[in-house]
């Protein structure tokens, strides 16, 4: 059973007991087996777009820091056609544990360049969708997307852990 939730008009819905509602600030939110909908994925998350191979230069060279809702969603809505991983890194600023991770992050944006885009989200900046894909106040938290929907999450400085989990994902 998926857990949808939809972000429309830049508000937040969730998929609950058959209608649409907007998420309680206060309330935790199922974080398994999500999948995120905007107006430009809809179809291709439910099975009503064809998805396509990207292109092989589709990729941004290296890590890509994604500041706000409005550039997270250009950067969702260009992606969801794609038969595509997405991984997002929930950091913190200050934290030291974040910037530890920030050269293997590095190097497998370039080692995944064209079938994987490797994104940045201060959690300071994201905190409902970081509550959404359960980001739960350890940082960094890695949380992969394919086809709209989770297909996984590593939290903490596991390097092994997330090169692992990025192959798995790239190959399904």
């Amino acid at each position: 059973m998926y857990s949808y939730y939809l972000y429309w008009e830049g508000k937040w819905y969730w998929w609950s007991s058959g209608y649409w509602s907007e998420p309680n600030d206060s309330r935790r939110y199922p974080a398994v087996n999500i999948v995120i909908l905007t107006n430009a994925s809809f179809n291709y998350a439910l099975g009503m777009g064809a998805l396509a191979e990207p292109p092989q230069d589709s990729s941004a060279d290296g890590v890509i820091l994604i500041k706000d809702m409005a550039e997270w969603q250009k950067h969702w809505d260009q992606t969801a056609p794609y038969n595509k991983l997405l991984v997002y890194e929930f950091y913190e600023k200050n934290s030291s544990l974040c910037k530890a991770m920030d050269k293997p992050f590095e190097k497998l944006a370039t080692q995944y360049k064209g079938r994987a885009d490797f994104c940045k989200l201060d959690v300071d900046n994201f905190e409902l969708l970081a509550r959404i894909c359960g980001v739960e106040g350890a940082y960094p938290t890695f949380v992969l997307f394919k086809k709209c929907a989770q297909v996984g999450k590593v939290v903490g400085l596991k390097e092994d852990d997330l090169e692992r989990i990025v192959q798995r994902a790239i190959i399904s």
